[in-house]
Order: C-alpha cells, then structure tokens, then sequence
C-alpha cells in the first residue's frame, strides 16, 4: 500500500523554501565595487577641480567653474576605467591638474609658474620602471634640442621660455616616441586653431597666443595610449 506522505514523484529540488533571496554572485560584487570606485574618483577628481579653481580665481586667473569641474570629473573617470586603482591613475590626476593649472596661466597672463615643469619632472619619476630613463632622457632632449636651436640660430625665432621647459618636461615623462608625438600634436592644433581664429576674427596673427593648452592635450591624449 502506498504511503500518503511519501510523494509519487520525488522533488528535482530542495524543499526548503526559497523567498527569492539570491545570495550576490562574485562577478556582481565585483561589478558593484567598480561602480562605487569610479564615482569615488568621480567625486573626487570633481572637488579638486573646485577647489583648484578657487585658488585660480584668487590668483586672478581667467576661469569657468563649471567648465572645470566637468572636465575634471570627466578626466578623472576615463582614468579610472583606463588604468584602474593604480600609480598610473594618481599620476594622471595630477598631470591632469597640473596642465589645467598652466593652461589657464597662460591664458590669463602668458605666464606659466617654474613649478609647473618642476612639478611634472617629478610626476615623471613614476614612469622609470616602465618607460625606462634611457627612453624618458631621449624624448626629453628630441624635444629641447630642435627648440634650443631655433633660439640660437638667427632669425632666432623659438617659443618661450615656459613652452621649452614644459614641452621638455611633458616629452621626458611620457618617453621618447610619445613625449615627440605629444609635442607634436600639440603644435599642429595649435597652429590649427589660431589659424582659424585669426581668420575668423581677422586679427594680427603676430598676436602671442597661449600654446600650453595644446601641449597639454597633446600630452593628455598620449597618456591614455
């Protein structure tokens, strides 16, 4: 005789009641901790900017605030997922703040603080174990030299003095090929640019312009290569 309580079929699963509480698996918890990580560097790298721009303002500088801090926040989470929690993340956010710092120098005043290059050679120190000195020296003086030249050599037409030390600065931190790239780049949209501004504006095209906004991004687009 069949038992009453023993059931025809036995269950495919557990009989412990499930209350459709799902244990979170390892890649989700990992998933939630990259989120929560990237707005940690959002937020930050967006308080920085705030507070650099605060300081710029006292300074008299020539600034947007909001222009700033979107740009900072932006930099800051393409870092993150580029590099992820590492030296190279700290070095970019610094490079990064360091670069807004002279661009807007420059284009307040056409000046540019010595410890901007100072502050970017020792940024570089980082970059020894894997770009090697050999290949950070070698972009340094591909870079200065040519300028170097130019200055000494009749019609002695060059760029200034704060453009030299920081283009050298930018080449011996980012390598030989990327520092003369970087360079490069910066040069070309600058002259891209002012190009287009004085014909439009139809202005003396012997007007100085601030060239350390286009080294910078130069820089910065080499950076994440």
């Amino acid at each position: 005789m069949h038992d009453f309580w023993k059931p025809i079929i036995d269950p495919i699963t557990s009989m412990t009641p499930d209350f459709g509480v799902n244990k979170p698996t390892e890649a989700t918890v990992q998933m939630i901790l990259i989120v929560l990580s990237a707005l940690l560097i959002t937020g930050l790298s967006v308080l920085i900017g705030r507070v650099l721009t605060q300081v710029m303002r006292k300074k008299g500088f020539l600034s947007k605030p909001t222009f700033n801090q979107v740009l900072s926040g932006m930099t800051g989470l393409c870092l993150f997922l580029r590099f992820g929690f590492s030296v190279a993340l700290i070095q970019g956010l610094f490079l990064f703040f360091i670069l807004l710092y002279a661009s807007i120098s420059d284009l307040t005043s056409h000046t540019v603080d010595d410890f901007v290059w100072v502050t970017v050679c020792a940024l570089a120190l980082a970059g020894i174990p894997t770009l090697g000195l050999t290949s950070m020296l070698a972009g340094a003086l591909f870079v200065f030299i040519p300028q170097l030249s130019l200055a000494l050599i009749p019609p002695h037409k060059t760029l200034g003095g704060a453009d030299i030390k920081l283009s050298t600065a930018l080449a011996f931190l980012l390598g030989t090929w990327k520092g003369i790239t970087a360079y490069i780049v910066g040069l070309l949209l600058a002259v891209v640019i002012i190009s287009i501004y004085h014909r439009k504006k139809k202005s003396d095209t012997k007007q100085p312009f601030a060239l350390v906004p286009f080294l910078g991004i130069g820089a910065m687009v080499l950076f994440f290569v």
